[in-house]
């Protein structure tokens, strides 16, 4: 049988390992303190974070997770008359604050 693969590459890619973890530990020294400082002043937001419950609504009774307890209603769509309409007065709006600009 031939030998596969040989001892020379497998040292030079733990040379390399070890030099890209040493790297990213020196930058992780460096930021570390940052890091910890944002965490510290973001634990303090959350904790101050108070909810009113006179503001919060109580959920509604939650539905079945069967399939035949919830039926979706359809997305509620403008009729055209109404879109038409609405395009039809912006364009005026529009072209009368272009002939009075000009």
């Amino acid at each position: 049988m031939r030998r596969q693969g040989g001892g020379f590459g497998f040292i030079v890619l733990l040379l390399v390992l070890a030099a890209v973890f040493f790297i990213a530990m020196n930058n992780f020294k460096s930021v570390a303190p940052t890091a910890m400082e944002l965490q510290k002043h973001n634990k303090g937001r959350n904790g101050r974070r108070e909810i009113q419950s006179e503001y919060v609504e109580p959920n509604d009774t939650s539905a079945s997770a069967s399939g035949d307890s919830w039926t979706p209603a359809p997305p509620s769509r403008p009729s055209l008359e109404t879109v038409d309409k609405n395009t039809s007065d912006h364009s005026a709006k529009v072209q009368d604050a272009l002939s009075q600009a000009n």
